[in-house]
């Protein structure tokens, strides 16, 4: 078989590596033969030669270089569903911005959504104002954990729950000893809508 072009097998393989790593999917022959400038019949020939030679991976229109190999398959998708206020409770639209993917061997499986945080009463936590927060869709949260909490009148807030007190009244503690010292929101009726996992933030 003659050897072909090296600087188009190269073109190929960032094709791919491109669709898998940028875009999600993986490319077609036409996506292929359009981004390399290269006909159909032409793609196929170099694809099944690069095949032989261990260049790539490919069968049945699923295609791999050594890069792509090291991608998780398994990912959850996650949507971004507005902020939530680090101090009182405010009323904010849950409209849903975008949908991104987590990958599992990170998040894990959970079924989660994500808030953008809004405020400094949790900068305490390392929980700042604009960083992402992954919360997990979690309604029984244990002493401690971090939670996203609606009262009876429907306006919401990231804080730490701290438990029940003796008035069977939720506490809901911030995180800013500086700012806000032994603050705390008391809720008769709360209603746990999940439990933050995890904050995706700027360094």
């Amino acid at each position: 078989m003659r050897y072909k072009d090296p600087s188009r097998i190269q073109r190929i393989v960032e094709i791919i590596e491109y669709w898998k790593l940028k875009e999600g999917r993986e490319p077609t022959i036409e996506d292929i033969a359009n981004d390399a400038r290269m006909s159909r019949s032409r793609v196929h020939a170099y694809l099944k030669e690069m095949n032989e030679k261990g260049i790539i991976s490919y069968s049945r229109r699923h295609f791999d270089t050594s890069k792509t190999e090291m991608i998780s398959d398994s990912v959850n998708t996650a949507p971004v569903v507005g902020s939530v206020k680090c101090g009182d409770p405010r009323l904010e639209e849950a409209e849903i911005s975008e949908y991104v993917r987590l990958p599992a061997s990170i998040f894990g499986n959970r079924e989660m959504y994500i808030l953008k945080a809004s405020g400094d009463s949790m900068d305490d936590a390392g929980i700042s104002d604009g960083d992402y927060v992954v919360v997990e869709n979690a309604f029984c949260p244990e002493k401690n954990d971090i939670v996203v909490a609606t009262d009876e009148e429907g306006a919401n807030t990231l804080k730490r729950f701290t438990g029940i007190n003796g008035k069977g009244q939720a506490e809901l503690a911030y995180e800013n000893q500086s700012r806000y010292p032994g603050e705390k929101i008391l809720l008769d009726r709360a209603r746990i809508q999940g439990i933050a996992r995890f904050v995706i933030k700027k360094l």
